[in-house]
C-alpha cells in the first residue's frame, strides 16, 4: 500500500481486532496501517465478520479509521458466516495486487510479540508495475533466513484455464462485492 500506486482497496477478514473484549490491541495501527491509508488518500472497503461477538470490533475498527479523516465503506455478511481472508490493491477499480490466505485481522496474525498464528497466504501481483516488481523482489531478499516459509511460483494462466491474474483478482473482487453483503450498521 505505500508504494503509492493504489488508491483502493478492498479488505476482507473473519475477524477484525479493535479493542476485543476490552482489550488495547488496534489492528487498525498495527504496521502503520491507517497512517499508511492515510498518507496515501487510499479508500477502504471491508467485508466481515465470522461471528456477532466480532461485531463490536468490526465497528471499531471502522470508526476508528473513519476518525482518523480515512474514507471506509464498511460491509458486513448478512449471514455472519465471513471466513474469506482477502486483500486486494486497486489502481481506481483496477486489481494490481492481491493477498488470499488465512490472516485475519487480529494480533496473531499481524503483531510483533509472541504468540503467532500459523499462516498461509498467497501474493498475486501484476507484473507491469516495476515499482511493485521491485518492491515485493527487495522483501523476498530480506526474508531469505525464512527460505523454508516461502515458496515462490510462476503464474502460467495455459495451467489455470486461461486466466490471468488479473483476470483472477477481477474475478474475486466480483464474487466479494455479488455476495449478500449489507452496509455495517452504526
Amino acid at each position: 500500500m505505500d508504494t503509492g500506486l493504489g488508491n483502493n482497496v478492498l479488505l476482507c477478514s473473519g475477524f477484525f481486532q479493535e479493542y476485543f473484549k476490552g482489550g488495547i490491541y488496534q489492528v487498525s495501527t498495527e504496521a502503520n496501517f491507517d497512517g499508511v491509508l492515510l498518507k496515501h488518500k487510499i479508500n477502504l472497503t471491508t467485508v466481515g465478520v465470522h461471528n456477532p461477538q466480532w461485531l463490536t470490533p468490526y465497528k471499531n475498527f471502522r470508526d476508528n479509521l473513519k476518525n482518523q479523516g480515512i474514507v471506509v465503506s464498511a460491509k458486513l455478511s448478512t449471514t455472519f458466516h465471513w471466513h474469506a481472508k482477502i486483500f486486494i490493491l486497486k489502481k481506481d477499480d483496477r486489481p494490481i495486487f492481491g493477498i488470499v490466505g488465512s490472516s485475519n485481522m487480529t494480533r496473531n496474525a499481524f503483531g510483533v510479540t509472541t504468540p503467532f498464528n500459523f499462516e498461509a497466504d498467497v501474493f498475486l501481483w501484476l507484473d507491469e508495475f516495476k515499482e511493485l516488481n521491485d518492491l515485493i523482489t527487495e522483501s523476498l531478499v530480506e526474508i531469505q533466513q525464512f527460505s523454508s516459509e516461502v515458496i515462490i511460483a510462476d503464474y502460467d494462466p495455459e495451467k489455470n484455464f486461461g486466466l490471468t491474474i488479473e483476470d483472477r483478482l477481477i474475478q474475486l473482487v466480483s464474487d466479494v462485492e455479488n455476495g449478500e453483503l449489507t452496509d455495517l450498521p452504526d
